[in-house]
């Protein structure tokens, strides 16, 4: 894949809810009227469709780990910084439900999505393990797998926004963002 331009890159990324949250999802040809570009453009980007969804998928996880950067507080305590990349992450998703459904859908697409799964896990898995870690090491966290306990925080959180959309709820709601955070962490702290 072919990084496009910026200003295509950034229309994509505008259009990406719609594009990611359908099922099945759009055409090349018709991402392309959505965005005001030719369908020869995003061919010359994208080897198809799933190729675009894995540049939309690997970009969506880049900005929320940044998200996810911006939000702790890199003096806190190892269980302070947790409850807030949970709950930055949380709030990512809240706003893109449909990441939610790509990425989803990625982990069923059995290997043809392995550049949206690498690079979640380089941008968002490894720093939830990592964080994990520390917070087993500082003894407020009780997992016996932070790998097993990464996955699944990640997993709820995924379904938990989804769960909430797809009930024409709203996933932004902060009563909901916090309880949600809440309930994920209570699987992991001591």
């Amino acid at each position: 894949m072919k990084r496009p331009p910026d200003d295509l890159a950034q229309r994509l990324l505008d259009v990406s809810e719609s594009v990611l949250g359908a099922t099945p999802p759009p055409r090349l040809e018709d991402i392309a009227k959505q965005v005001g570009a030719s369908r020869a453009a995003l061919y010359y980007y994208f080897a198809g469709r799933d190729d675009l969804l894995a540049f939309l998928l690997t970009t969506h996880a880049q900005d929320g780990a940044r998200a996810v950067h911006q939000a702790i507080d890199p003096d806190g305590s190892p269980e302070r910084r947790l409850r807030e990349m949970v709950g930055a992450l949380a709030d990512y998703l809240a706003h893109r439900p449909g990441v939610c459904v790509g990425l989803l859908g990625a982990l069923g697409a059995a290997g043809k999505m392995n550049e949206v799964l690498k690079a979640n896990d380089e941008w968002i898995a490894g720093p939830l393990r990592d964080l994990l870690t520390e917070c087993h090491a500082d003894g407020a966290v009780g997992v016996e797998d932070v790998g097993d306990a990464a996955n699944t925080m990640l997993g709820g959180l995924l379904h938990g926004v989804l769960g909430r959309a797809m009930a024409e709820a709203d996933p932004t709601d902060p009563r909901f963002l916090e309880r949600l955070r809440d309930q994920v962490l209570r699987g992991v702290l001591v």
